[in-house]
């Protein structure tokens, strides 16, 4: 064969505008070259080679983007409860998928500080709207009648009995066993509300069936701030243990005074005992605690000496 002759193969064959032609060492071929893409053999299936994408966290960017909402839609009722609800959700969902840890605990933050801050916006406007109720019992006649027909018997005279400082249905109790007629106890809207005075002076006589009237202590009227100030301080208390200073502290970052965050921690019906026992046990279910460790975090949090006792010996120190 010539040297200058190629050999057998593919080439751009100059008289089809150097298209591929087979050249078989004497002779172009007008069949093209089929082009096949070949992948060379590493010796691992596709499967092996594959890179599995890791999933987007989609419900934990969401849980933080509804939370944002949440807390800043916190003021408005009703709504903003919802909202941070609906961001709890997702991020309770985004921890059950193992997506990122600190973008789903924000969102159960930012939703439950909007449920709270919601509620608590809420119950303070129903509070404003109610009018409070009148606990003065009305003043009944205190004149006995007479009776103008013939007796056969005269009535027994009966002395009244001191019922001062008594809770209003106690005090109905003793004047109807001495034979008096006293008012209902429904016509009270507080039964444990404290007689001040009745028509008829303790130690005075009148005829058995007499009728006899009662005034209670009037309930002190409450600011509105301290209304709002007890709703408030009750939810929280709902929703976590808090020590007295705490709440305190907490219903001032609220926005309340001093007066009415003392007033609504004193008014919630907290027992601080009972509080300091459920944040030790929020703290160990969280992490592991020394007893001192335990004992020091408590008295951070604002509870005094015999209430962290209290609380160390209810979780087993």
């Amino acid at each position: 064969m010539d040297e200058s002759t190629p050999a057998a193969g593919w080439y751009p064959a100059p008289h089809a505008n150097n298209e591929q032609r087979y050249w078989d060492g004497r002779e172009w071929h007008e069949q093209q070259q089929s082009f096949v893409a070949t992948v060379p053999d590493s010796g691992l299936a596709a499967s092996d080679t594959a890179l599995t994408p890791k999933p987007a966290p989609v419900l934990a960017i969401v849980s933080l983007c509804v939370g944002a909402v949440a807390f800043f839609t916190g003021l408005i009722p009703v709504a903003g409860a919802v909202i941070g609800a609906a961001a709890v959700v997702i991020a309770l969902l985004a921890l059950i998928r193992k997506q990122p840890k600190g973008l789903a605990v924000t969102g159960i933050v930012l939703g439950a500080m909007a449920m709270v801050a919601s509620i608590g916006v809420t119950v303070g406007i129903s509070a404003s709207l109610s009018e409070p109720a009148t606990v003065r019992a009305p003043i009944q006649s205190a004149t006995p009648t007479e009776d103008t027909a013939e007796e056969e018997e005269p009535l027994a005279i009966i002395t009244v009995p001191d019922v001062m400082t008594l809770p209003v249905s106690e005090a109905i109790v003793a004047l109807e066993d001495a034979g008096f007629d006293a008012p209902d106890l429904s016509s009270f809207e507080d039964p444990a509300a404290l007689v001040t005075s009745t028509s008829r002076a303790a130690g005075s006589e009148a005829t058995e069936g007499a009728a006899i009237s009662i005034v209670v202590e009037e309930k002190p009227k409450l600011t509105l701030g301290q209304q709002n100030a007890i709703a408030t301080a009750e939810d929280y208390l709902r929703f976590s243990g808090f020590s007295r200073a705490g709440l305190i502290g907490q219903l001032e970052y609220e926005g309340f005074s001093t007066e009415e965050a003392t007033f609504g921690a004193d008014s919630a019906g907290a027992d601080w005992n009972a509080e300091a026992a459920e944040t030790a046990q929020q703290y160990l279910d969280s992490s592991s605690f020394s007893r001192q460790g335990l004992y020091d975090q408590l008295a951070y949090e604002g509870f005094q000496p015999a209430e962290i006792e209290y609380a160390l010996g209810q979780v087993g120190y």
